[in-house]
């Protein structure tokens, strides 16, 4: 029997895009160390959808409900800064993801996302992953545990670039008021020359 090209293009299109998710999904860090058959347990709970250009996918200051893994497209990260203008924070693309300490709390957003063109996402949420602890707690602990290390770096990759910044207003400061007692010296010895 002659197989019909049709549907065979369909199966094939389909298992290679899940190949394609499969590689995007363990370059994120709670993805890891999962193997192809716990992959398989939390694909159902993995939503998947697509954005248009402008659309907004999270707002500043909405409840996090979860993360999203960018399959395909441009994602823009935004936020309002004091001035009450929005400014740009990043450009995600394809195997880039965000806003995962939802996975841990229900905090406010503290950043816009907007698809900066159509875009391919999947989302992981929070409900989706209380239940697989609760159905799985072994496989449910393993992406926790993934979870709290990657926040952990970034807490160290933060904590260090504050202290950089502090030491830099420090310097500035120091070099500020190294330049202001200068200046009064120049200032002191301009005034006791022109009495003179």
């Amino acid at each position: 029997m002659p197989s019909d090209p049709f549907w065979s293009n369909i199966f094939r299109r389909r298992d290679k895009e899940e190949a394609d998710i499969f590689d995007i999904l363990k370059k994120v860090p709670i993805f890891q160390d999962l193997g192809r058959r716990e992959f398989n347990k939390i694909e159902s709970i993995l939503h998947r959808r697509n954005w248009n250009a402008d659309e907004v996918i999270i707002n500043e200051g909405a409840p996090g409900v979860g993360m999203y893994i960018i399959v395909a497209g441009e994602v823009r990260i935004t936020q309002v800064g004091e001035d009450g203008v929005q400014q740009q924070l990043a450009i995600l693309t394809g195997g880039d993801f965000f806003g995962e300490q939802a996975l841990l709390d229900e905090s406010p957003r503290t950043a816009s996302a907007y698809a900066s063109e159509t875009c391919k996402i999947i989302g992981f949420f929070r409900p989706d992953l209380l239940e697989l602890i609760e159905s799985n707690p072994r496989l449910g602990l393993k992406i926790v545990m993934r979870l709290s290390k990657m926040i952990s770096v970034r807490l160290r990759r933060t904590n260090r670039l504050l202290k950089e910044a502090r030491m830099r207003v420090k310097q500035v400061e120091e070099e500020s008021k190294g330049a202001e007692l200068e200046q009064r010296e120049t200032e002191g010895e301009e005034a006791g020359a022109i009495s003179s």
